[in-house]
C-alpha cells in the first residue's frame, strides 16, 4: 500500500551505511506499531479542518536540495612525473593569494638527476667542439687534397702537349737531319772513292788509299742505314710508347682528381654526420637537464590566483587517500582546488522523469542553509549524463545535476554549503486545486475526503500537475467543494469505514515534482509535517509569478 508523500527534504548526499540502516531499522518499528495498534476513532480527532477546491493559477516547479558550489575552479594537479612525496601542504580552508606557495614536493631524486645530467651536458659540449674542429681540419685537407689532384691534372695535361707539339717533332726532325747527312755522306765518299780509283789508274795514289776510301764509302753506308733505322724506330715505337704513356698519365690523373672530390665530400659528409649526432646529443642532454630543473619547478607549486584552498580527497568522496603531509602523489594526481567563492551555484540532481521539464535560462529560488534571504538563479548547465553516485543505494535512481548560476552571491559562503532550489518550471491558469495532505493514494487511486455524515465520504480523483502544496484535480470533484485535511493515520481508517479494500500498488502515482513520491498525512507511514510554501521563482531576473491565492 502507497500513498501520496509530503514533501520531505532531500538527505545530504554521502550518507554513510552506518546512518542509513539506525533509520531503516527505526522506520520498520514504527510502520509495525502502525499496523498493530487499535484503529484511531476519527470523531476523536480534536480537530477536524476542511478546505475547499479551489480554481487558481498553479505554479508548477521542481523543489531539490542540493549544494553549492564555485562556477569557476582553478584545479591544481602534480606535474612531478612518477611518485613524490608531500613535504609541505597549506591548510585547507586557508584563503590565499596568488604567489602564495601551496605544496612542495619531494625533489632530492630531481636534484640528483639535475647535477647528473650537468655532467653530460658540458662533456656532450666537449664533443661537439671537437667534432667541429675536425669538421674544419677536414675541410682543409679536402681542400688541400683537391688542389694536388687539379695541378697532376695540369701538369699531365702539359707533358701530354710538350710531347706532342716539342719533344716528338723534334726528335723526328732531327733524325730525318741525320739521314739527310747520311745520304750526302754515302755520296760524297761514293765520288770520292771514284775519284781515287782513277787517281790509282794513274799512279798518283797508292792502293792504300783506294782501300780507305772504300772503308769510308762503307761507314757512310753503315751511318745511312743507322739513320734509317732510327727514324723508323721514333716513328713507329718510340712516338706510339712515349704518347701512350702521357696520355696514361693524363687519365690517371683526371681519375684522381675524381676519386680525390668524392673522399673529399665522403669525408667532409662523414665529419658533419658525426657533428650533427653530436650536437643532437647535446641537444638531448640540454632538454633532459630543462625538463628536470621543470620538474624541479613543479616541486613547489603556488597559486595562480586568489581562492579558497579545497583539498582533492574533500572533493572526490572515492578517495582512499587523504592529502596530508608525507602523502605518497602521482603524476596528473588532482592535489588541491581553488574554488572562486564570488562567484558560485548551486548544485541540484533532479529525477530522469523531470529533467525534460527544465531546459538552460529556466529561473529558479535558492534557500541558502544560514542566509534568510531566498535568491533568484538561473539554470546555466544540464548535465547530458545521470549522476552514478547513488547506484550502491538505489540501482533504479537516475538522477542528473543541474547548475544553477546564483544571481547574487552572499558573504561568507563556502562550498559544500546546503542549499534548496525551488526552480520554476510553467504556470497553469485557473485549474481546480487541492492541498496536497488532503490526498490519499490507494494502489493505483487516489482518494480525497469530502463532508459527510457521520463520517468524511472517501471520492476517488485524477490529478495532474502538482507543487510542493497544491495539486491539480483534473477529474472527480467540483469548484469550492470541501476537502478533509487528514491526520495521521486518518486516511486509512476513512477508506477502511466506507467499505473500500486497500489495493496493493503496482506503480504509485507520481503527484510531485522531485526526487521522492510525497506520502499524505493518512498514510501508514504516520508522518505529517507542515508543508512550508518557499517563495516564487522569478519568470525573470526582475519578473517573478504571481501566486494563486
Amino acid at each position: 500500500m502507497n500513498q501520496i508523500a509530503l514533501p520531505i527534504n532531500r538527505s545530504r548526499k554521502g550518507l554513510m551505511l552506518y546512518t542509513a540502516v539506525p533509520i531503516v531499522v527505526l522506520a520498520a518499528m514504527g510502520i509495525a506499531w502502525i499496523s498493530t495498534r487499535p484503529a484511531t476513532d476519527p470523531s476523536a480527532i480534536s480537530s477536524v479542518i476542511f478546505e475547499p477546491a479551489t480554481n487558481r493559477d498553479l505554479d508548477v516547479r521542481i523543489v531539490k536540495d542540493g549544494e553549492l558550489q564555485a562556477i569557476n575552479n582553478i584545479d591544481i594537479f602534480c606535474n612531478v612525473e612518477g611518485q613524490t612525496t608531500v613535504l609541505t601542504l597549506v591548510k585547507e580552508g586557508a584563503t590565499v593569494k596568488k604567489g602564495d606557495v601551496l605544496i612542495t614536493l619531494d625533489s632530492s631524486a630531481i636534484k640528483q638527476h639535475i647535477e647528473d645530467t650537468t655532467l653530460d651536458v658540458q662533456k656532450a659540449e666537449a664533443d661537439v667542439t671537437a667534432s667541429r674542429e675536425m669538421l674544419e681540419i677536414q675541410k682543409s685537407q679536402n681542400s688541400a687534397n683537391l688542389e694536388a689532384a687539379d695541378v697532376a691534372v695540369t701538369l699531365a695535361q702539359l707533358d701530354l702537349e710538350e710531347y706532342r707539339e716539342g719533344t716528338f717533332p723534334q726528335k723526328e726532325l732531327a733524325l730525318q737531319t741525320a739521314k739527310k747527312m747520311a745520304e750526302i755522306t754515302l755520296e760524297n765518299k761514293k765520288q770520292y772513292l771514284q775519284q781515287t780509283r782513277d787517281l790509282f789508274d794513274k799512279s798518283f795514289v797508292t792502293a792504300t788509299d783506294v782501300k780507305n776510301a772504300e772503308q769510308d764509302e762503307i761507314k757512310a753506308e753503315d751511318a745511312l742505314k743507322q739513320a734509317n733505322t732510327d727514324l723508323t724506330v721514333l716513328s713507329k715505337y718510340t712516338h706510339e710508347k712515349e704518347e701512350t704513356g702521357n696520355e696514361s698519365a693524363l687519365t690517371q690523373a683526371k681519375q684522381k682528381l675524381i676519386r680525390t672530390q668524392r673522399e673529399n665530400a665522403a669525408q667532409l659528409n662523414q665529419r658533419a654526420a658525426d657533428l650533427e649526432a653530436k650536437e643532437q646529443a647535446l641537444a638531448l642532454q640540454k632538454r633532459r637537464l630543462d625538463k628536470y630543473k621543470e620538474q624541479l619547478d613543479a616541486c613547489t607549486i603556488i597559486a595562480p590566483t586568489d581562492g579558497l584552498v579545497v583539498y582533492a580527497s574533500s572533493v572526490d568522496r572515492y578517495s582512499q587517500n587523504p592529502m596530508q603531509e608525507g602523502a605518497t602523489v602521482r603524476e596528473r594526481q588532482l592535489l588541491l582546488r581553488l574554488p572562486d567563492i564570488s562567484s558560485m551555484k548551486a548544485v541540484v540532481r533532479v529525477q530522469e522523469a523531470q529533467v525534460s521539464k527544465l531546459h538552460e535560462g529556466q529561473r529558479a529560488v535558492v534557500k541558502i542553509v544560514g542566509f534568510p534571504k531566498p535568491i533568484g538563479a538561473t539554470v546555466s548547465k544540464i548535465s547530458v549524463l545521470s549522476d552514478s553516485s547513488q547506484r550502491y543505494w538505489n540501482p533504479d535512481l537516475k538522477e542528473y545535476p543541474v547548475d544553477l548560476n546564483l544571481d547574487d552571491t552572499p558573504a561568507n559562503t563556502r562550498p559544500g554549503v546546503g542549499a534548496q532550489a525551488d526552480i520554476y518550471v510553467s504556470r497553469l491558469t485557473n485549474v481546480l486545486t487541492v492541498p496536497i495532505t488532503s490526498l490519499y493514494a490507494s494502489g493505483n487511486d487516489t482518494y480525497v475526503f469530502v463532508r459527510s455524515d457521520p463520517d468524511p465520504l472517501p471520492v476517488k480523483v485524477a490529478v495532474g500537475a502538482t507543487n510542493d502544496t497544491q495539486v491539480q484535480i483534473l477529474s472527480g470533484l467540483q469548484a469550492n467543494q470541501p476537502v478533509l485535511i487528514l491526520q495521521s493515520g486518518q486516511g486509512r481508517e476513512l477508506l477502511t469505514r466506507a467499505g473500500i479494500k486497500e489495493a496493493s500498488t503496482t506503480q504509485p502515482s507520481d503527484v510531485v515534482t522531485g526526487s521522492k513520491r510525497h506520502r499524505s498525512s493518512g498514510g501508514a507511514s504516520g508522518h505529517n509535517p507542515t508543508p512550508v510554501t518557499p517563495p516564487a521563482p522569478p519568470s525573470s531576473v526582475e519578473k517573478k509569478p504571481k501566486v494563486g491565492a
